[in-house]
C-alpha cells in the first residue's frame, strides 16, 4: 500500500510538472552568445559545447546580449584539444555530453587570443581550425567553473531519425524551465550527426521546418536553437525535432 501510494504520489507530481510549464520560455535567450559559422569544418559539437558555457557564464554574470570578443566569448578550437575530464562517479552516458565536460579542469582560452575563422581568404575552407596552436601550452587560461550533464535520453544511432516521441520534446521543455540551463542534442542534419543547443520555447510559434516536408511541418510549436551558423539563435518547429533528433542532455553549472 504504501508503494502504490508513493507511486501514486510520484505520478501526480510529474503530471502537474508538465501541466505547470509555461507555453513560452525564453530566459536564456538574452545570455546567447552567437557562435561563428562553422562552414565546412566539422566542428559542432565543439561549437555546441563552447556555446553551452558561454551561455550559462553569461548569465550568471547577467551579462545580456553578449558582444562578439565580449567577457565569455570563448576560443571553440581550445575544447579540440583540452584533455577529457574523467569522472568515475558520475561518467557521461552518451557521447554529447563528453566534449563540454572538459571544461571541468577549470580553464578555457578567450575567443580573442584564439579566434575561429572557418573560412581562408579565397573563401574556401580553413581546416586549420583542427590544428593545435603553436603555443597551446603557453596560451593564457580563464577560469570557468565546473558543469554537470544530465542525460534526458537516447534513441538508437546518432543517424537516426524518426526516433521520438511528444514524450521527449516535453522532456525537453520541462528541463529548460527546471535548471534555467541549455540543453544539447544530436540530430541527423542532411545525413550528417549533428550537434547544437536548444536554449527555449514557444508553444505558439510556427518556427522553421528546416530539413524536413511542409506536409510533416504544419503545427505550431518551436524550439529556439543556438546552431554554429553565424547566428545568434532561431525558431525551429518541434515537427523538426521530433523527426530528426535522436538524443539530449541538459548542461548546467555545478
Amino acid at each position: 500500500m504504501i508503494k502504490i501510494t508513493l507511486l501514486l504520489g510520484l505520478l501526480s507530481t510529474t503530471s502537474l510538472m508538465a501541466a505547470a510549464i509555461p507555453l513560452s520560455y525564453q530566459e536564456l535567450l538574452p545570455y546567447v552568445q552567437t557562435a561563428p559559422d562553422q562552414g565546412e569544418t566539422n566542428t559542432c559539437w565543439f561549437m555546441a559545447s563552447t556555446g553551452a558555457m558561454e551561455l550559462l557564464l553569461n548569465k550568471r554574470d547577467q551579462i545580456k546580449n553578449p558582444a562578439p570578443f565580449g567577457k565569455h566569448d570563448l576560443a571553440e578550437s581550445f575544447l579540440i584539444w583540452q584533455r577529457d575530464y574523467k569522472d568515475r562517479e558520475n561518467p557521461p552516458k552518451h557521447f554529447i555530453e563528453e566534449v563540454v565536460r572538459r571544461f571541468n579542469h577549470g580553464e578555457a582560452i578567450h575567443n580573442s587570443v584564439w579566434p575561429f575563422k572557418a573560412f581562408n581568404s579565397d573563401g574556401t575552407t580553413n581546416m586549420d581550425v583542427w590544428k593545435m596552436h603553436p603555443d597551446f601550452r603557453e596560451l593564457p587560461r580563464l577560469k570557468v567553473p565546473q558543469v554537470k550533464t544530465q542525460l534526458l535520453f537516447a534513441r538508437g544511432r546518432k543517424y537516426d531519425t524518426y526516433v521520438l516521441t511528444e514524450e521527449d520534446v516535453q522532456k525537453v521543455k520541462e528541463a529548460l524551465v527546471a535548471t534555467s540551463s541549455p540543453v544539447i542534442i544530436n540530430y541527423n542534419d542532411d545525413g550528417y550527426w549533428h550537434v547544437i543547443l536548444i536554449v527555449g520555447y514557444d508553444d505558439r510559434l510556427k518556427g522553421e521546418c528546416y530539413e524536413i516536408d511542409q506536409d510533416e511541418c504544419n503545427e505550431l510549436g518551436s524550439f529556439y536553437v543556438r546552431d554554429s551558423n553565424g547566428k545568434r539563435f532561431e525558431a525551429r518547429a518541434y515537427n523538426w525535432f521530433l523527426i530528426k533528433a535522436n538524443a539530449a542532455a541538459s548542461i548546467q553549472l555545478k
